[in-house]
């Protein structure tokens, strides 16, 4: 039947029976969970461990039974009841929680009679300690899971009863998981062991740690991936817990991977506990671009305890006060006292000391003179030896954190005057002022002993100052101030003093063991340092008067003459020289000896009593200048003129010891000068071109090496051609003539110049450039032989050519030049070419061998000339005729030569020699003469045509030919006149214009025509050319055919032709 109810459709009662069914098998619970395990033993209900991956920690949650079993006293059990929690590697079983230890305990259920908390029921109503929803809430515990852990781990709870026992039933999912939890915590990243310390007196804290790679180098230090490493400052602990909130901020330093420390600058007036720390970022940590910051602070890298910077200064001290008291010992004591400050505690009191007042102590030169613990209130300084001078004692109070105040008030300072040797006097000794003259007095003296680095001061009075009376620029005038070691200065006195009596007065200025200090001690008892009375000059004397210089070349001096001074006493002369303008273009002239380029040459020269005095100055040798000399005047004081006047005191001298130099040449008799050395026969003219003015005209002396004389054996002056005193680039020019003969004989000519300038400076201008060579060279031909000698050169033998050259002077060249086929007519000149296989031997003589080939030339004479030419550039010419043949022997016997012995040929015919008379000559005359008759006749018959009659219409000779004259279109006969051009032109008549079309056989008017008559040389075989020429030459219009026009145009070809 159910079948039959499922199949056939009855589904909604289907549907009821099984939700009924359902229904019933469903438990009736309450809606809290059923507890697991026995309710005596109060296990842990619902255990759940839950790992956090961002803190690292594993957090474990349960709750309290909820059912008592129908013990209803049972959950005031929980009051006295401990829950335990557990952690391991392993599987916790009952056995192993003997050997484990609870990382967390935690009572059942609190409970607080005394102060019960109305949010808290439980704590007086047990039955609100169930684990029942509206009940007790739970209980949690978190465990932070360790750096670099990676792993899985159980967690189980226990229950301590309140009698002490431990339960030890776990079940799974109640007190113990089932599932261990998978824990995995990032590895430390951070520095180790950051330490920190605070320097009050440079308000710095010194911050230092232990990098991670120093322990583990695995974190990268450069490249991209570099970390840094960032210093914080907190005011507060910072830990795990909160140092996440770091990052929100900015640390206060980004320092390299590899630093270890840094310094802390603290801004001054500071007061604060300041926590710091450090970390590590890692750039690209976990991905690129993601970078990451150890914030877990697990490796001693954030303080635990504050570091206390205090730079603000404690309360000053207010009252100070210094006493000096000297020694016998050559030192002394200081006792500076005080008032110590009450409002602090376990301060320091420092004592400072310098030469001048300070109002810090980061003075370089204040000096820490003696540090005294609170309550004493009193210090002794031992002032050293030599220290004379005011001294500045300053107390400055260090708080208990070492802080102190560097600025430093007048009202914790004291001044005091030390001496330590009072019966030392203090002053440099053997004082000595002298006059030196030139408004000069140099005080000169012993430096001060016992000191270093002093400073001298010179002063002047009219009288002499005790020490008492001393006052600066009112009764001592300063004068100036030197180093020690120098002991001299040169007092610069007023001009225009006349004997006046000065005292002069040295003190010492010097730092007594006061290094640094600006402010310098003065000894000023006056007791050995002065000197005086002095008398003092500075009245100058008048300007020298110079006379004229005069320059004596000959003695190589200049004579330098000078009036002494009538208003003068013992002085004295010195003389400068300036080889420059000292004047320059000043419309006053002026200058001083003491300006550049003046330099002293004599002096200083005392006065000799006369009214002149004279001194002579060397002028070196060869010296040509204009040089300025001046006279300065020095009193019996030292007192000196300076000025230099021109004219007065000064004076221009040439100086000249420099011998006149002159260029030279030798001309031709053209007046044109020679090139080379070598002077032949003929006149000359030596012209020379001095270099200055002279005395007098120059002497010259021509001789020879061989003994001649070209002078007349003495000197003679030579000719002043031009002084060329307007020509500041050309000297004097002189001139002398004179001859070489043909006769004279060959050597080298010596020529002296005698010539003295205005200066008298002499010298002798030797000249042996050159030389006589009036004779032409020799040269005699020793090869070929001359063909008078009979000798021959035959076909393909070599003749040799052997000549040589012989001068008295010397032979520059040689030249070889051939005639071939001398005496014919068709001989040929070679050109002269250099000769070749030249020698020369030790005396100049050239020898000259050559080899030619007789085959060159044809038999018959020629002709070899050699020339040789000297350094004169005489020349001659040698020749020499030689004969060169072909020769063959015949079978006769006989040798026969081309030219010396030819073979005889046959005779030739011999024409005999005509005159115009003869009979040849008389036929062709008469023959020329005929000739010329014919042609006279042949002319005279041609003018006779030409003028004779015309023919008339009705002659029977012309009848005939009218039919075709018209057929034609011509009626009349040629006109030779008209051909000619020997017809009138006044006879000549227009025909009437051609129509443009015309029947080509018409009858053409017949006009008269004049027959031009042809010269009577023209042949008859040109009659047709000439009718043709007819209508070509005729003035008169014709009847335009085009059949006659192309026949005109053949005419007119023929004759151009």
């Amino acid at each position: 039947m159910n079948g039959d109810m499922l199949n056939k459709g009855g589904h909604k009662t289907t549907y009821l029976v099984l939700s009924i069914l359902l229904l019933s098998s469903l438990p009736l619970v309450s809606n809290v969970s059923a507890d697991q395990g026995i309710p005596e033993e109060l296990q842990a209900q619902e255990i759940v461990a839950v790992f956090d991956p961002v803190s690292e920690t594993t957090t474990v949650t349960w709750r309290n039974i909820a059912q008592s079993g129908g013990d209803f006293d049972l959950f005031e059990e929980l009051w006295d009841s401990t829950y335990h929690v557990y952690r391991s590697g392993d599987p916790i079983t009952p056995q192993a929680l003997e050997t484990l230890q609870p990382w967390h305990s935690v009572d059942a259920c609190e409970k607080n009679s005394a102060d019960p908390d109305p949010e808290e029921p439980w704590n007086t109503n047990p039955n609100k300690c169930r684990g029942a929803e509206g009940n007790h809430p739970g209980h949690a515990a978190t465990y932070q899971v360790g750096a670099g852990t990676d792993g899985v781990f159980f967690y189980a709870i226990s229950t301590e009863l309140s009698n002490g026992n431990i339960t030890d039933t776990l079940t799974v999912n109640s007190s113990i998981l089932y599932e261990p939890v998978v824990e995995v915590a990032t590895p430390i990243r951070s520095p180790y062991n950051i330490v920190a310390t605070f320097n009050p007196e440079t308000s710095q804290t010194f911050v230092q740690w232990i990098n991670y790679n120093s322990i583990n180098p695995i974190l990268p230090e450069d490249g991209l991936d570099a970390y840094e490493i960032h210093l914080w400052r907190t005011e507060n602990l910072v830990d795990r817990s909160n140092g996440f909130d770091l990052l929100q901020g900015t640390p206060i330093a980004v320092l390299n991977a590899t630093d270890t420390q840094v310094y802390v600058d603290v801004p001054p007036m500071t007061s604060r506990d300041s926590y710091y720390s450090v970390t590590y970022l890692l750039p690209n940590w976990t991905a690129p671009g993601v970078d990451y910051e150890d914030t877990r602070f697990l490796s001693n890298n954030a303080m635990s305890n504050a570091i206390v910077e205090d730079n603000t200064p404690p309360t000053d001290v207010s009252t100070v006060e210094a006493l000096f008291t000297p020694s016998e010992d050559g030192t002394g004591i200081t006792t500076i006292v005080w008032d110590d400050i009450l409002s602090e505690e376990g301060e320091q009191y420092r004592i400072y000391r310098h030469g001048e007042y300070f109002n810090t102590t980061n003075n370089p030169y204040v000096q820490l003179v003696g540090t005294v613990q609170e309550g004493v209130s009193e210090f002794q300084y031992t002032v050293p030896f030599s220290t004379y001078g005011d001294f500045v004692y300053c107390v400055v109070i260090v708080d208990q954190f070492g802080s102190a105040n560097p600025d430093v008030p007048l009202s914790a300072c004291d001044i005091v005057s030390e001496d330590s040797d009072e019966g030392w006097v203090k002053e440099p000794t053997n004082v000595n002022a002298t006059f030196i003259g030139d408004g000069v007095t140099r005080v000169t003296w012993i430096d001060q002993a016992g000191i270093e680095g002093e400073r001298y001061h010179i002063w002047k009075s009219t009288y002499r100052v005790q020490g008492a009376q001393f006052s600066q620029n009112q009764s001592l005038m300063w004068q100036g101030s030197v180093p020690d070691g120098v002991e001299q200065f040169d007092v610069q006195l007023a001009d225009g003093l006349t004997a006046a009596t000065s005292h002069y007065f040295v003190t010492s200025e010097a730092l007594y063991n006061c290094q640094g200090c600006n402010g310098t001690m003065m000894y000023t008892e006056l007791v050995q340092n002065w000197d005086g009375p002095i008398v003092e000059d500075t009245m100058p004397p008048q300007t020298g008067r110079m006379l004229a210089p005069q320059m004596i070349g000959e003695l190589k001096v200049v004579d330098l003459e000078w009036q002494n001074s009538a208003s003068e006493d013992d002085e004295t002369y010195s003389l400068y020289r300036h080889f420059g303008d000292p004047f320059g273009d000043a419309e006053f002239a002026v200058s001083n000896y003491t300006d550049s380029g003046w330099e002293l040459v004599d002096g200083p020269i005392p006065e000799n009593g006369f009214s002149t005095m004279i001194r002579q100055i060397p002028v070196p040798d060869n010296t040509q200048r204009d040089v300025w000399y001046a006279l300065i005047i020095s009193d019996s004081y030292g007192n000196t003129n300076p000025e230099i006047l021109p004219g007065e005191n000064s004076v221009l001298v040439s100086e000249d010891t420099k011998p006149p130099s002159i260029t030279y040449a030798i001309h031709d008799e053209d007046n044109v000068p020679i090139t080379g050395t070598s002077l032949v026969r003929g006149d000359y003219t030596l012209r020379i071109e001095v270099s200055e003015t002279l005395d007098e005209e120059p002497m010259i002396n021509m001789s020879t090496s061989n003994g001649g004389s070209l002078t007349g054996d003495t000197a003679q002056a030579m000719i002043k051609q031009s002084e060329n005193s307007n020509n500041p680039d050309k000297g004097p020019e002189y001139f002398h003539v004179f001859s070489i003969s043909s006769t004279a004989t060959a050597g080298d000519i010596l020529i002296t110049i005698n010539s003295t300038d205005l200066s008298l400076n002499t010298i002798d201008v030797v000249i042996t450039d050159y030389a006589i060579d009036a004779k032409a060279p020799l040269v005699t031909i020793f090869s070929p032989t001359d063909q008078d000698d009979g000798a021959k050169y035959l076909y393909g033998n070599e003749i040799k050519v052997v000549a040589g050259s012989t001068d008295d002077v010397e032979i520059v060249s040689m030249q070889i030049r051939f005639v071939q086929n001398y005496g014919t007519s068709s001989s040929v000149t070679e050109p002269w070419r250099d000769v070749t296989g030249l020698t020369v031997n030790e005396d100049g003589d050239w020898t000259i061998e050559m080899v030619v080939s007789s085959g060159n030339y044809l038999p018959g004479m020629h002709e070899v000339s050699v020339k040789a030419i000297d350094s004169a550039g005489n020349e001659r010419t040698q020749k020499v005729k030689f004969i060169t043949d072909w020769c063959r022997h015949r079978g006769d016997g006989e040798t026969i030569c081309e030219y010396s012995n030819p073979v005889e040929s046959e005779p030739e015919v011999v024409y005999p020699e005509l005159n115009a008379t003869d009979p040849p000559y008389m036929i062709a005359w008469v023959t020329a003469g005929i000739s010329l008759l014919a042609v006279i006749a042949s002319l005279f018959v041609i003018s006779s045509a030409m003028s004779g009659p015309k023919k008339k219409k009705g002659d029977d000779d012309d009848e005939g030919d009218e039919w075709m004259n018209e057929f034609i279109g011509t009626s009349a006969e040629p006109d030779m006149a008209d051909i000619t051009g020997g017809a009138p032109a006044e006879k000549k008549k227009e025909s009437t214009p051609e129509p443009e079309e015309e029947d080509p056989f018409a009858v053409n008017v017949i006009q008269k025509k004049r027959r031009r008559k042809k010269k009577s040389s023209d042949d008859d075989d040109d009659d047709d050319d000439d009718d043709d020429d007819d209508d070509d030459d005729d003035d008169k219009p014709k009847r335009k055919t085009k059949r006659r026009a192309a026949g005109r145009r053949k005419a007119t070809k023929r004759k151009r032709s």
